[in-house]
């Protein structure tokens, strides 16, 4: 689990460090920071995907895209490189990095590493220009290893899904990142074939499902969302291939993904991935709410905050105000701790001292209030109202 990311130099933002709950929610209004912070936290993924211990950070993989070096610098300043770490119950690692495009071409150069273990003494270990090798002690790459490894194993899911494609490629690495249904969702179905008769987590199963096995729990959770939905996939015989199925009734014949719709589709891998995610995981989620109808949008938080409960790191970058009041119900319902829950609205980035915190974070209680509700917080329905009431 990560508790803080810390973020320097990093496109719209000069410092930041934000602290992360087992449910975080990343709202607030467009280009002002939420894709960012979500960027950070994967391009730090990616690198560790891709060895950990290598000079040089990639900014194109299969988690992020991000260019050059100068598109992720931010702006303003003269600074020549940024910083991003984590924090984790292990300890903390904070990445320098040079951002010339001129040394570097479609990667950043590690400068120096700096980390601390518990309450044991900072250690750092720098590296000169030009740096090709970056051979770490055992000790050393043992200690970083114990506070990134989480990165590791983080599954992101875009809000650019794989809608209603019928048939579903397996992952294309023979060890796959656990429960990895990969960026677009593509692999949700190899997941789902996978351990179609394999029991769910205990800690994950649908109240009012008896039976432990995925299938049963995903149709049992997809009703929360879609009454009555149902899903099923089938190996193609001589091929990697999943074929999906999906339907809305029991009785009803099992449909191809086109003739149902995008709201399961896109719901689909956020489910299966939820599910058989393995306690330890950090599950980011950009829009949940895509495609999906208010009641599914609030269930959709609920079900996040149950798999927050049961050991998954959930993070989520949403603009809906029914997930966010899904999450404020389990919080008052008790099935979700209000200190495991992190709530963080991204004004427009600060042009001058009167202008709003960048970052604002109401805190909830146990009831699901909030401490405060800021503007453009979720209230574009009231304004709105306001203005056909003829009250402004």
């Amino acid at each position: 689990m990560i508790n803080r990311l810390h973020i320097q130099n990093f496109k719209c933002f000069e410092a930041l460090s934000l602290p992360l709950a087992p449910m975080t929610l990343l709202t607030g209004f467009n280009a002002a920071g939420k894709s960012t912070t979500l960027q950070a936290m994967l391009l730090l993924a990616q690198a560790q995907r891709q060895g950990g211990h290598l000079p040089l950070i990639s900014l194109n993989g299969s988690l992020v895209r991000l260019g050059s070096p100068s598109d992720v610098l931010r702006e303003g300043g003269g600074a020549t490189e940024l910083v991003l770490g984590i924090e984790t119950p292990v300890g903390r690692v904070d990445w320098s990095m040079s951002t010339d495009d001129r040394l570097s071409g479609h990667v950043l150069p590690i400068k120096q590493i700096e980390w601390q273990i518990g309450q044991e003494s900072v250690r750092t270990v720098s590296f000169g220009e030009g740096c090709t090798n970056l051979l770490l002690q055992n000790d050393v790459s043992s200690e970083l290893d114990r506070v990134t490894g989480c990165l590791v194993d983080m599954v992101f899911l875009s809000a650019m899904r794989i809608g209603t494609t019928e048939v579903f490629p397996a992952p294309e690495t023979p060890e796959p990142v656990w429960a990895d249904v990969g960026s677009q969702g593509e692999f949700a179905a190899w997941w789902f074939e996978k351990f179609l008769d394999e029991d769910v987590d205990q800690a994950r199963r649908h109240p009012n499902e008896p039976a432990p096995i995925l299938r049963k729990q995903f149709n049992a959770w997809a009703s929360e969302l879609f009454p009555g939905a149902e899903a099923n996939a089938q190996r193609m015989i001589g091929t990697s291939l999943v074929r999906l199925e999906l339907r809305n009734h029991e009785a009803d014949k099992w449909r191809r993904p086109a003739n149902i719709g995008y709201g399961l589709t896109y719901a689909f891998p956020i489910l299966v991935a939820g599910l058989i995610a393995k306690p330890g995981q950090i599950l980011v989620i950009d829009s949940p709410e895509a495609h999906l109808h208010p009641m599914g949008q609030s269930h959709m938080g609920r079900f996040l905050a149950m798999l927050a409960t049961s050991g998954v790191q959930i993070i989520v970058e949403t603009h809906s105000d029914h997930v966010l009041n899904g999450v404020r119900l389990a919080v008052s319902h008790g099935e979700l701790s209000p200190k495991d829950t992190v709530i963080h609205f991204f004004n427009y980035r600060p042009r001058s001292e009167t202008d709003p915190a960048h970052v604002v974070s109401p805190r909830i209680d146990l009831k699901g209030n909030l401490s405060e509700w800021p503007i453009g917080f979720f209230d574009q329905a009231e304004r709105d109202l306001v203005v056909l009431a003829g009250w402004d």
